[in-house]
């Protein structure tokens, strides 16, 4: 049984490392969400980086 325990240790790390990443990436969609409503309600997009209005591809 250790075998089979040993053999899925590294999908489970596989999992937690796209976990994180997607834990990352939603914090940073979030990040970027509320910069760009602040700037709407300010009347301006000046209040925004130009990066954070663009999206990310791929």
């Amino acid at each position: 049984m250790a075998a089979f325990d040993d053999q899925l240790a590294p999908i489970k790390q596989a999992r937690v490392e796209r976990r994180r990443q997607a834990d990352v990436s939603h914090a940073s969609a979030l990040r970027r969400a509320d910069a760009e409503r602040a700037a709407r309600e300010a009347g301006t997009a000046a209040a925004v980086p130009q990066a954070a209005l663009l999206g990310r591809t791929a």
